[in-house]
């Protein structure tokens, strides 16, 4: 696997040429290092460097050990910080590097002329002016409307957007998977109410600072607070989250304060840490495109998920055997206008934002990614979503791919508990197959928004089955409509035709004969007193089903 590594350290390398004046002199580097040759762990023990769970997952999905998975030379980091004053910050194995943080020039001279070191960049400065707001306001949230699920309150149409509540009633509420969420602090998490179950069966394994370096992440800050109760909350009436049964790694890599690329080699770090203890989901509201220095900002073209080393990173996270779903980014609306890193990455479930008839929400980023793949792969709803307000247990109405993200990361972990011998790729590629524009994504919405229903129905016959596959498509007309429904059969024989409204019900049913791509119209005066909104047409024979969303006419 010496090529894998090769062919990283020369992506990396590529970032490591001579740098421009910097605005604010920096003090904090990445080393790369040159290789593991003298490293004292071994791939015949992994036991060394990885958990019990995360050599289980690895087992359960055939993933075999390589050089990525050992660790950095520790004589390597030994010698680096014996040169002076230098201190070590982050450590990255997938790269085979180091963050430090020195103020002597001399030092940084030093380092680079180590025969084992390969470059060093500047990722940062302490003396950063101030940044601008990471994080959109929370707003206060207005009475939900009549007819919602008493248990979920205002959150249930979140869920029940994605039928992530008919996962919870055949008892998936993500019980034995364990998400990481790698974000900027979890303020109040260790005494608020919405998260007291979870703490009382000690479902938060793990809480890490990888910015100041301690294990306190409940007094930096709230974002992280608000996304954790999109998936992890248990206020009856109030927020239901979408995994309230999983466990949780909680990893503040994000640091509010400024903006530098040393928070990139904080989350690589924290990939790497939930990697070796075993998460199955990581969920990240986090983005990075511009720095305070700009001389280090991305460009468009370095969104190919092969270039940054936070989105090479996000993608060996999935090949590791992991799901990273990652927010697209609220650049929507901005000269920007694209998604940040690292939602580029390959392999993962990049999530973009919807309100709650699936309109697009106009902040949301849009894709593609500089190579051409589709991106967002899907959406979730980010544009009014229901949050835990900071600082109190009420709830409130939020803005942000930053939340449209964990409500779909539990979800995921929800499906993958009711199909454990599935692997992460099969996973979320039923996901992506359950969108609503599958068959026909774009750049605002990717894939669409997906059903989790359904993608438990492809999980359980089997991906990749031909047309008459759960979860297919078929050809769906007027849309919008009014009192008329027409499509193109997709079988011989008969069908049962449902209508389910937007909090899942099934409203509407008619049975009907046809054959195969023959047209059938149904014109029925009930389709007419059907409010206006977002419906989901589903056809049913026998254990097949079709199913597309269309728009319901005033």
């Amino acid at each position: 696997m010496r090529n894998f590594l090769g062919t990283i350290s020369t992506l990396v390398a590529l970032q490591l040429g001579t740098w421009v004046s910097a605005q604010t002199a920096p003090d904090t580097y990445w080393v790369q290092f040159t290789d593991k040759a003298e490293t004292p762990y071994s791939l015949d023990q992994p036991e060394d460097f990885l958990s019990a769970r995360a050599i289980a997952r690895r087992a359960a999905q055939n993933i075999a050990y390589d050089e990525l998975d050992l660790p950095v030379d520790p004589a390597y980091i030994e010698q680096v910080r014996g040169l002076g004053e230098v201190q070590v910050l982050t450590r990255s194995k997938w790269f085979n590097g180091i963050t430090v943080r020195t103020t002597d020039a001399d030092v940084v001279a030093t380092i680079r002329d180590l025969p084992f070191v390969h470059g060093i960049r500047p990722t940062g400065a302490s003396l950063a002016p101030p940044s601008r707001p990471k994080f959109e306001e929370l707003r206060d949230l207005e009475s939900y409307r009549d007819g919602e699920e008493e248990f979920y309150g205002p959150s249930f149409r979140q869920i029940a957007m994605l039928n992530g509540h008919l996962l919870h009633s055949e008892g998936a509420q993500g019980q034995g998977m364990l998400i990481g969420v790698l974000d900027s602090g979890f303020e109040g998490v260790d005494a608020s109410a919405a998260f007291s179950a979870l703490r009382d069966r000690n479902g938060i394994v793990l809480a890490r600072d990888l910015v100041d370096g301690d294990d306190n992440v409940y007094d930096a800050h709230a974002h992280g607070r608000s996304v954790l109760s999109c998936m992890a909350s248990n206020l009856e009436g109030q927020l239901v989250g979408t995994a309230p049964g999983a466990d949780y790694v909680l990893l503040r890599t994000e640091d509010v304060a400024t903006e530098y690329p040393i928070e990139e080699d904080n989350w690589v770090m924290g990939a790497e840490l939930a990697d070796s203890l075993g998460c199955d989901v990581l969920n990240t509201s986090l983005g990075y495109t511009e720095f305070d220095d700009s001389t280090m900002d991305h460009s468009y073209a370095d969104l190919d998920g092969r270039t940054l080393r936070i989105s090479i990173a996000a993608g060996i996270a999935s090949r590791k055997g992991m799901i990273p779903v990652n927010s697209a980014g609220n650049s929507g609306s901005s000269p920007w206008h694209f998604i940040s890193a690292p939602a580029d990455a390959i392999d993962i479930l990049t999530v973009g934002a919807v309100g709650d008839l699936e309109q697009h929400a106009p902040f949301s980023s849009f894709g593609p990614s500089a190579d051409g793949r589709v991106k967002p792969d899907v959406c979730a709803m980010g544009w009014g979503t229901t949050v835990l307000r900071p600082g109190v247990d009420s709830v409130a109405s939020a803005n942000g791919t930053s939340f449209a993200a964990p409500v779909l990361a539990g979800l995921v972990a929800c499906l993958w508990q009711l199909h454990p011998t599935r692997n992460a790729q099969e996973v979320m590629e039923a996901v992506r197959s359950s969108a609503s524009f599958f068959h026909t994504p774009n750049d605002a919405y990717g894939f669409g928004v997906p059903d989790f229903n359904v993608a438990s129905d492809i999980l359980e016959f089997g991906i990749g089955m031909d047309e008459h596959a759960v979860g297919q498509g078929f050809l769906l007309f007027p849309s919008p409509f009014d009192n008329v429904l027409g499509f193109v059969a997709p079988v011989d024989g008969p069908l049962d035709v449902i209508l389910f409204d937007a909090t899942g019900r099934s409203v509407w049913q008619s049975k009907t004969l046809g054959a195969k791509d023959e047209v059938v119209q149904l014109a029925d005066g009930r389709l007419g007193t059907l409010p206006a909104g977002m419906y989901v047409v589903r056809l049913q024979q026998g254990r097949s089903a079709w199913q597309q969303r269309s728009l319901k006419l005033p």
